[in-house]
């Protein structure tokens, strides 16, 4: 089953999300990815992955290297893909990420939102 039926966003979250996607500053890319690192690297360390942990940080390594292959996406895309990092990022969000087994549940729902969103506009993923 996958987490994002275990959290959802309803419309009115969507049109919150979308305002904040257009406050992201593209130019804060390199910052937001360093602190993304941090993030992952803190939560490695812990040394305990639960599923959704885990299907976070495979999301995350997806949209960063989606900003790495493709560096002539639209502005729109990089927005959306950096508001999903830095909603990841902050530990306050909807469901603070301290609470154990829940915390992350919001954060791969709006990851999963965003991704969606941004499919049909992302070039096909070479193979690794």
């Amino acid at each position: 089953m996958k987490s994002t039926k275990l959290f959802q966003i309803t419309e009115e979250d969507k049109t919150h999300y979308r305002e904040l996607i257009e406050k992201i500053d593209p130019a804060q890319k390199n910052s937001i990815i360093k602190i993304l690192g941090i993030k992952i690297q803190t939560i490695l360390d812990e040394g305990r992955i639960n599923a959704v942990e885990a299907e976070i940080i495979e999301d995350m390594a997806h949209l960063v290297k989606i900003l790495e292959l493709f560096e002539n996406l639209p502005e729109s895309i990089i927005k959306k893909i950096l508001f999903a990092m830095s909603y990841f990022i902050d530990e306050n969000d909807e469901i603070p990420d301290v609470i154990p087994d829940y915390g992350y549940l919001d954060d791969v729902t709006v990851v999963s939102w965003v991704m969606k969103d941004i499919q049909k506009h992302i070039p096909d993923m070479p193979d690794a």
